[in-house]
């Protein structure tokens, strides 16, 4: 088996948003099924995981979106490991449409192996980790997520974990924190007095361009989280925007750095910013 996995997938309509494209948090669901059969082919699935003791916590996420996926897109999804020291790890990822071979999206994560008992890092087997490493991979840049200070603007929601939004470990799953953080941007331009009927009603759409997820500390069923966010720059045709998911005792649990662009919703191409949306 290859240490370079390709896993191909046919997007489904129940992955589209209401833009009729595939969400952001979807792309990292293709991303954990993608992680998990390679890990599995190479001998670190979720069985082999389980008789080791071990499972892996997700720290960091970057995602470049270079252009939008399609109801039946049939798309391939390449992954491959840029390094492993120790406990820890960077891979890299690619989505490429099966026709054209055009880039779709790209990006890095960084993941920890973790030891079941004792909730502490752990080293896999360095046998099985060998299954994974390969000479001189394909890296893409990586920035180290910045530190944001606290806004005054910032709008904040209260959010209560649902049952629904757990995975396998029974904490939310990774993908979900990026709908959360979704859905306090769309709150903010509602709020500022654009909300999704308006532009949908001016054939806009705001279609997210870059995701940067943070993964602090696992948030678990029943806890209650404050969502804040606040715009970081504006452009002539989008911006960028923080996210920040926290506690009831002020511990954070993770934070998102969104960025955006304004489209034509018919024709995908840019839009200048309405001067009511850029103030």
């Amino acid at each position: 088996m290859s240490k370079i996995f390709i896993r191909t997938f046919r997007v489904r309509w129940s992955e589209l948003d209401a833009s009729g494209n595939v969400s952001p948090a979807n792309f990292l669901r293709y991303l954990v099924e993608t992680a998990y059969d390679w890990g599995d082919a190479l001998g670190l699935g979720p069985n082999s995981d389980e008789a080791l003791g071990l499972f892996w916590l997700i720290r960091e996420t970057e995602i470049h979106f270079l252009r939008p996926l399609h109801h039946n897109d049939v798309f391939d999804f390449t992954i491959w490991m840029v390094n492993w020291q120790r406990v820890r790890g960077t891979r890299c990822f690619e989505l490429t449409l099966k026709e054209s071979g055009e880039v779709v999206a790209q990006g890095s994560q960084h993941i920890v192996c973790m030891d079941i008992k004792t909730q502490r890092p752990a080293s896999p087997p360095e046998h099985i980790i060998n299954n994974f490493r390969i000479e001189s991979p394909r890296v893409f840049p990586f920035e180290r997520f910045p530190k944001i200070p606290a806004s005054a603007a910032a709008q904040v929601t209260a959010r209560q974990v649902e049952w629904r939004d757990l995975d396998a470990l029974e904490h939310v799953n990774n993908a979900v924190y990026v709908s959360f953080a979704e859905e306090a941007a769309a709150l903010d331009f509602a709020t500022r007095g654009w909300p999704a009927a308006k532009l949908a009603g001016q054939s806009l759409i705001i279609s997210a361009r870059r995701v940067h997820i943070q993964y602090l500390s696992p948030a678990v069923w029943g806890e209650a989280l404050s969502i804040s966010t606040h715009p970081l720059t504006v452009s002539e045709t989008g911006g960028s925007r923080y996210v920040g998911l926290t506690r009831a005792d002020g511990s954070s649990v993770a934070e998102c750095i969104l960025d955006w662009e304004l489209l034509d919703r018919e024709t995908g191409s840019a839009r200048s910013l309405p001067e009511a949306l850029r103030d």
